[in-house]
């Protein structure tokens, strides 16, 4: 893996099917627990997102907002929590969690492996798209500032005077012919001598557009969020985490 000290929490990667091409129900769950469990996935909790709809009209005041259940989704995880799975209909995605052995472990080890097991229930037709997300979570050393870490942020100090206390950042990207990517980066310091730690998040979606399977799309958004967090760490954060 090129860098080993990296600061990655959590990387995920995620795939979208087309609803009209599989089948669907609850049982799947039960039925996809039955495989996994033999390969270290013991534990597993109910998942039940909610969507929260808001209503504007101009010149009146706000509706009260509307809250649905969305889809059930299960999370199934090994006993050391370094892994997880989400299934949902579908939808799956694999994270490893506090940990990263590199893709060149992750792929084959975690999702290949896996995804065998999520095709053998006869589920996983029309692949719309792979998703690679990548969280790096740090903390910022003493006198030292965001823009020393990552290219793009505006160092304070050719400015003028001021300590930096927070930051929010999100941009998104098209990469022709397939790909969308998006880069999010946040912090807020308790106090102007505090460590102030920092969210990165390097995001990428390689929708199908012709006849690659999961292994190449999921490749291509593994590269390309990868190669946005090279291009955008500074040779100094290279510099900690190597």
């Amino acid at each position: 893996m090129e860098f080993t000290k990296h600061k990655i929490t959590e990387a995920v990667c995620a795939f979208r099917f087309n609803p009209s091409q599989n089948p669907w129900d609850i049982t799947f769950f039960s039925r996809f627990y039955d495989l996994i469990k033999d390969h270290g996935y013991n534990k597993k909790a109910e998942m039940k997102p909610f969507i929260v709809d808001f209503q504007f009209k101009i010149g009146e005041a706000p509706n009260a907002p509307n809250l649905q259940q969305g889809e059930t989704q299960m999370v199934f995880k090994t006993d050391d929590e370094k892994y997880a799975i989400l299934l949902g209909n579908n939808y799956i995605s694999f994270h490893t969690l506090n940990h990263y052995p590199g893709w060149d472990v992750f792929k084959p080890q975690v999702i290949d492996k896996s995804l065998k097991l999520y095709f053998d229930l006869e589920l996983g037709r029309g692949l719309e798209n792979a998703q690679m997300i990548y969280i790096n979570t740090f903390d910022l050393e003493p006198n030292k500032s965001l823009s020393d870490y990552l290219t793009f942020v505006p160092n304070m100090k050719d400015f003028g005077e001021g300590v930096e206390i927070s930051h929010s950042y999100q941009s998104n990207y098209s990469i022709a012919p397939n790909k969308q990517l998006s880069l999010k980066t946040f912090f807020v310091s308790a106090g102007l001598i505090n460590a102030k730690k920092v969210v990165l998040e390097c995001n990428c979606v390689a929708t199908k557009h012709d006849d690659k399977g999961w292994v190449d799309l999921a490749d291509e958004a593994h590269a390309a969020a990868r190669n946005a967090f090279i291009k955008i760490s500074s040779n100094y954060f290279k510099s900690l985490i190597k």
